[in-house]
């Protein structure tokens, strides 16, 4: 795998997303964008639409491959790579973005471990709740993502009896969905104490909860915009955030640095911001993306004349 030479045209990065329905993966997206825009660096983005496709992101895989990308920040859509990526990998480098992937596969990981925000809530609990609270968990889908590995940071650092486990609601990471999956609930089930959601899921309780007049108190796994509205409402009482604009950043600067030789990391960290009110965000820029922020698909560099 040769390095870029001095004189070489512009690097060329293909990005992979699992969707860009929240403002998460929007955010990545602007911090990428905006760090290739200012490196002078072709970047080509594809979402897959869902954790559910698999098969599309392996076919923008090879529409990567066929552009002639120089490497891949991949933001997978499953623990457990395709062999089609596993084997282009010998000749095209994949930086993992966001989500884990199988250890010893890609050059390196963009990210913080989703172990530690479950830990990071946890240890928010421990010291703000009493037993035994009644809890529903929605975390999206299941399996996917870092859901399995941040709920078992949570479950691991939890004081034993503190949380009454009422219930885990999984479902795509889309406001209908997760809509429809609160609210059959609380149709059957008297309102829980607290709710530990995800960024839609959490947004989604926020109204469900205000607009039933319910005291259940929400807390947030990650950040979004709706998180961070609520959050200084007095809505949502905490939630992580990993800097994901920051990581976008990143992941385009560690392909340039793997390109020009250098050895990366087997993992760039960001580090976890806890947020709660009347705390405001400390670096808006390293986390979410501006208001007016749309998907940037492509950003081509313009020879000089």
């Amino acid at each position: 795998m040769s390095s870029l030479p001095l004189n070489a045209a512009p690097a060329k990065l293909c990005a992979l997303y699992p969707h860009l329905k929240d403002s998460y993966w929007l955010s990545v997206n602007a911090g990428m964008v905006e760090q290739a825009q200012a490196l002078g660096v072709e970047l080509k983005t594809f979402e897959a639409g869902g954790y559910e496709h698999q098969a599309t992101q392996i076919e923008q895989f090879q529409k990567c491959r066929d552009w002639g990308a120089d490497a891949v920040l991949l933001g997978s859509v499953t623990y457990e790579l395709p062999t089609l990526i596993r084997d282009a990998m010998v000749a095209l480098p994949v930086l993992a973005l966001v989500n884990q992937v199988e250890p010893d596969t890609v050059v390196s990981t963009i990210g913080v471990e989703w172990y530690a925000m479950g830990e990071s809530v946890a240890l928010y609990v421990n010291d703000h709740f009493t037993a035994p609270t009644r809890t529903l968990l929605m975390f999206g889908p299941k399996g996917q993502g870092g859901n399995q590995f941040l709920s078992q940071g949570l479950t691991d650092h939890l004081k034993p009896g503190l949380l009454a486990i009422e219930a885990t609601l999984h479902g795509s990471n889309s406001v209908a969905r997760q809509r429809q999956l609160l609210v059959e609930y609380l149709a059957s089930h008297p309102a829980p104490d607290l709710i530990i959601a995800g960024a839609i899921p959490a947004e989604v309780a926020v109204n469900e909860i205000q607009a039933r007049g319910l005291k259940t108190r929400v807390i947030s796994t990650y950040l979004s915009h709706g998180v961070y509205r609520a959050l200084l409402r007095n809505k949502i009482e905490m939630a992580n955030s990993d800097r994901m604009r920051l990581q976008g950043r990143m992941a385009v600067d560690a392909a340039l640095a793997h390109l020009k030789g250098e050895t990366l990391p087997a993992r760039l960290d960001p580090g976890i911001e806890v947020l709660k009110p009347p705390k405001a965000l400390g670096r808006f820029e390293d986390s979410l993306s501006d208001p007016d922020f749309r998907p940037v698909y492509d950003v081509t560099v313009v020879p000089n004349r």
